[in-house]
């Protein structure tokens, strides 16, 4: 009698560990998002009280010359080197990162499949239309830029329209300075915040957000030594594994937010700190959707 007891003892404390997880799936989702704060050292970054604008804004194309400009740097890892000097063709470059209400607007038009969901944690905080368009992968990239008529930019027309043809570590110069962009370091906003809302991150051809808010797409396949060519106008090789991204994103954290920073990912990832921008070679001109020539 008594093993009986014991085994159905056993049986319902079983049932009540079996179930844990599903209890706890629940609540999750019946729970409010819970917006955590990260600490930098003894300071933590604010959340943005102001609403976010919701007015949309309007594609804005900026017009790179042709020219050489200074590609890599020798103080950072082996991937930025060696610096050299790379000859490009005029371009056009977005001035800003593409935002959530202009995908979202590709998406109705298309049938394309949704940046994010309210399934990714805190979607409320990355679904502003003035946000950059985040949670998109290097195809969704790819298809929203072929919709506008453009293309995603190459890793030499990214970097170029980040530094200018000098060579700048940051769009201000080659000094990091604290708040200057969106980045995991304090300043005002703790997710992406809309576009071009830091004046300092804007690079000499007027391109904003180069050095934070969302980490952005190129077109390039990734290969650590690609710098080693310097042939004019780069494309990287013709195959690999992983696309390159380039620039620091709201989640960034210390000092590695210069602009000369390379990273690598599969083709189909998709992140809540990685968005993109478009291009457009400068014999297409600017007569496609939404353009406007600056």
């Amino acid at each position: 009698m008594l093993d009986q007891r014991l085994k159905w003892a056993f049986l319902v404390v079983a049932l009540i560990f079996a179930g844990l997880p599903i209890a706890g799936i629940i609540l999750d989702l019946l729970t409010p998002p819970h917006i955590e704060i990260e600490q930098t050292g003894s300071e933590a970054k604010l959340v943005r009280d102001a609403a976010t604008p919701v007015e949309p804004v309007k594609e804005d194309m900026v017009f790179i010359p042709a020219g050489e400009f200074l590609r890599g740097y020798n103080g950072g890892g082996f991937d930025e080197k060696p610096e050299g000097r790379v000859m490009l063709d005029a371009y056009w470059s977005d001035r800003y990162e593409v935002t959530y209400g202009a995908y979202q607007a590709f998406v109705t038009e298309t049938g394309h499949r949704k940046p994010i969901s309210r399934y990714v944690k805190h979607f409320d905080k990355l679904s502003a239309p003035t946000q950059p368009a985040v949670y998109v992968s290097w195809e969704d990239a790819n298809a929203y830029c072929r919709y506008r008529g453009a293309r995603l930019p190459t890793e030499a027309e990214w970097e170029k329209a980040a530094r200018g043809a000098n060579g700048l570590l940051w769009p201000w110069g080659n000094q990091d300075k604290l708040g200057a962009a969106n980045t995991g370091n304090p300043d005002p906003y703790e997710y992406p915040a809309p576009v071009a809302s830091f004046p300092l991150d804007q690079s000499p051809y007027g391109v904003y957000d180069m050095a934070g808010n969302v980490m952005e797409w190129v077109a390039d396949w990734y290969q650590e030594d690609a710098f080693r060519d310097t042939s004019p106008n780069p494309k990287g090789p013709p195959t690999g594994s992983f696309k390159v991204i380039r620039g620091a994103s709201w989640g960034t954290i210390g000092k590695e937010t210069r602009l000369t920073v390379r990273l690598k990912m599969v083709p189909d990832f998709r992140d809540t700190t990685i968005g993109f921008r478009c291009a457009r070679s400068s014999s297409e001109g600017l007569n496609h959707r939404g353009d406007k020539t600056s």
